[in-house]
């Protein structure tokens, strides 16, 4: 390796880059800021129907610069790479490609950060080792299609190997300390992307769901709301599994009284949310949801929008006066009904947005390369 070798923090996240931006894309782009980063996609097969993803010059490895400060790198694995057979053949090819693309860049790993409920970290990679759990991994694994023991057994032994635990909720502090025996877990909740000031737009009477549209939701309330006459417009793609969801989906984007504009580029989230009187958080009471921290939340008020939330421990964290919390799903729609008729000022707005500020995703960035600083 040349003496002039720079150093990179390796992101492993749980999804590709290409994939809808959630909370590994986002704190990977603000460590960038930081940091050189190299982010490892998730294998790309050679064969089977997730080949769609894989470049058509077959190498062992590819390298590319999505945004500045950070490289991709992604490799490729045979088949039904999932498969728990074809995790030690996963993890050897994984390796080589992360040799080979030190090579390239003529680089050398300060730390790793790893994020995915699938895998763990790398033997023989330097620096420090940082897992961040970014959702109750355990009691969501049948959402994100995963076995529930496999995510078990791969998260006991992250915690095992990991210099610094963080995760993004007191809620699952508290578990993943449990569960790693009495550890010291700290949290790093998700993060926004404040504006430095807002535009001055004209205020409607809009109630926004932001999002991805899955079984997190809480139907009965989003159809509570219809009922009552309250109109939502609905920004975020379709992820749901369970065939009973689908068909709840199907019915509540088909409704008079909702708009859906489907996925959206995160650039264009600030604009569509400007000017709406309200954003909702409307999820189910589960151990799932308990345990997350919701990116919505936080984005509707990077907009200047406040928030009508169900009841969670992040919310109840964020201490806002502008995330109003429902108890339940009657006094949702009143809170929706009162908060939502506020024709709110520019500076009302704008101090809405400052409750934001203090959350950005580069002050989480920053407390984790802290955190990283003082590893052993």
């Amino acid at each position: 390796m040349s003496e002039h070798a720079q150093e990179v923090i390796v992101i492993m996240p749980g999804t590709r880059w290409q994939d809808t931006q959630g909370t590994d894309h986002r704190l990977a782009e603000a460590l960038a800021a930081h940091a050189r980063i190299l982010w490892i996609d998730p294998p790309i097969p050679v064969a089977g129907p997730a080949a769609s993803v894989r470049p058509q010059r077959l190498r062992r490895h590819y390298l590319d610069e999505p945004v500045p400060g950070l490289t991709r790198l992604r490799f490729l694995a045979p088949p039904k790479f999932t498969h728990r057979l074809m995790q030690p053949a996963v993890r050897a090819l994984r390796r080589r490609a992360l040799r080979s693309a030190l090579r390239d860049l003529q680089a050398t790993v300060g730390g790793t950060v790893l994020l995915s409920p699938r895998d763990g970290f790398m033997p023989g990679v330097s620096g420090f080792k940082s897992l961040h759990v970014t959702d109750d991994w355990i009691a969501g694994a049948g959402l994100m299609g995963l076995n529930s023991g496999q995510i078990r057994t791969t998260l006991e032994d992250s915690l095992r190997h990991a210099d610094i635990v963080t995760a993004v909720s007191p809620h699952l502090a508290e578990s993943m300390s449990r569960l790693a025996g009495g550890r010291d877990v700290q949290t790093l909740p998700n993060g926004c992307s404040p504006a430095p000031a807002l535009v001055p737009s004209v205020s409607d009477e809009r109630t926004v769901l932001l999002g991805q549209l899955n079984e997190r939701l809480d139907f009965d309330l989003l159809d509570e709301l219809l009922d009552h006459g309250i109109s939502l417009e609905v920004i975020g793609p379709r992820r749901e599994r369970e065939p009973a969801v689908s068909r709840r989906l199907d019915r509540l984007l088909a409704h008079p009284q909702v708009s859906w504009r489907g996925e959206v580029p995160p650039e264009a989230v600030p604009g569509l949310l400007s000017g709406a009187s309200l954003g909702i958080t409307p999820y189910a009471d589960s151990e799932f949801n308990r345990a997350s921290f919701p990116l919505k939340t936080l984005d509707y008020l990077a907009a200047g929008v406040p928030v009508v939330a169900t009841d969670s421990p992040a919310v109840r964290w964020l201490n806002s006066p502008d995330v109003h919390i429902a108890e339940d799903r009657r006094q949702f729609v009143d809170l929706v009904r009162r908060v939502g008729s506020a024709r709110l000022s520019d500076s009302q707005r704008e101090s809405v947005r400052l409750q934001a500020v203090e959350h950005s995703w580069d002050a989480r960035a920053c407390r984790l390369l802290e955190l990283a600083g003082g590893a052993p």
